[in-house]
């Protein structure tokens, strides 16, 4: 840059100068100017791609409104699953593999309102595609052998025998089945909490994470009731999924509040965006999984979509609302008893001080 300055003078747009040192600083006079609107274009577009996950500040809301609207759906999830059991008599409805029945898979181009019109003489669950070829599902709630005789007579006068299958699951092997499947979430949960105050070794703070998960999980069973499906393996298997998906934005939330230095509304700032990124890319592909299996209409992985979609939606609100809210409570709290104690000590020093004084 010097070498230019000296043999060309007019390289940038300047008039000749005889002096070296009039030129040197013209240079970079020059040059600042460019640097410097480079600089302010560059701020310009960092503003401008700003994510919209700095737009969401919740620490903007007292702790009480941001614990309070988790509270009511909840409530309301509570109001659901009591009018179910109400109506039907358990807290959720059963599908075949916990209420027993049978099931009839056939090879056939037949429509679904052809199939539901064919066999509405009998006690008729469900009617789908089994997402291969063009087979299609029936289920069928319990039967009696001699109705479950009339039914195979039909199935092969209509298709033929051996061109179809057929299980039965009986109304005790179900209730077995439901007990596993229930066993199995309550193991689940179980070793999850201990985990979880293993970890924290607390009260509150992990209270806080077990509450939210247990929370997502009622919400989704009474979002199950709502839009009408039962209770079936593909379920089970998704309510358990769903323990382990709250679970991971609850424990990040957590351990950085606890554990990380610094302003405590800037640090849920922060971890609110790389939380929330974590659950939107799983809802991302639970969504593609939905709409790929309502297109094909494969049962298992539909039910199992659904319940994560509506667990992973409350987990949003579960994680950023009510735990944010309960940690953000919890952690002013210990700092407003660390200034008390200070303050205390001070005083007792003041105090001993004084005393010292008088004595001598």
């Amino acid at each position: 840059m010097y070498f230019i300055a000296l043999k060309c003078p007019d390289f940038l747009g300047g008039p000749p100068l005889a002096d070296t040192k009039k030129h040197i600083l013209f240079i970079s006079f020059r040059y600042g100017y460019m640097i410097r609107g480079n600089v302010k274009e560059m701020r310009e577009e960092g503003e401008e791609r700003e994510s919209w996950l700095d737009k969401i500040d919740i620490t903007k809301y007292s702790i009480k409104s941001m614990i309070a609207i988790p509270l009511i759906i909840l409530l309301i999830a509570f109001a659901v699953i009591a009018y179910t059991q109400f109506s039907v008599g358990s807290p959720v409805r059963m599908g075949m593999d916990f209420k027993g029945g049978t099931m009839v898979e056939v090879a056939t181009d037949e429509s679904q309102e052809v199939l539901t019109a064919k066999f509405a003489e009998y006690p008729l669950v469900l009617v789908g595609k089994t997402g291969v070829g063009n087979n299609k599902r029936v289920e069928f709630g319990p039967m009696d052998e001699p109705q479950r005789n009339e039914l195979i007579d039909l199935l092969n006068d209509y298709y033929g025998v051996g061109t179809y299958r057929m299980a039965n699951i009986s109304p005790v092997f179900g209730e077995q089945y439901l007990k596993q499947a229930l066993y199995a979430i309550m193991l689940a949960f179980t070793l999850m909490a201990i985990v979880v105050f293993a970890v924290f070794r607390k009260i509150i703070p992990p209270s806080a994470v077990v509450f939210a998960a247990f929370s997502d999980i009622v919400i989704a069973i009474a979002c199950i009731n709502l839009i009408g499906m039962t209770l079936s393996l593909a379920t089970v298997a998704a309510l358990l999924m769903l323990i382990g998906y709250s679970v991971d934005s609850n424990i990040l939330l957590t351990a950085n509040l606890l554990r990380k230095k610094g302003e405590l509304n800037e640090k849920i700032r922060n971890t609110m965006k790389t939380g929330v990124m974590m659950t939107s890319t799983t809802l991302t592909a639970v969504l593609a999984m939905f709409v790929v299996s309502y297109l094909i209409d494969i049962p298992i992985l539909k039910a199992i979509s659904i319940v994560l979609l509506f667990g992973l939606v409350m987990d949003l609100l579960n994680t950023w609302l009510l735990n944010a809210g309960v940690l953000r409570w919890y952690i002013e709290q210990q700092e407003e008893k660390k200034k008390f104690v200070q303050r205390g000590i001070k005083k007792d020093v003041t105090k001993a001080k004084a005393t010292k004084k008088v004595k001598a």
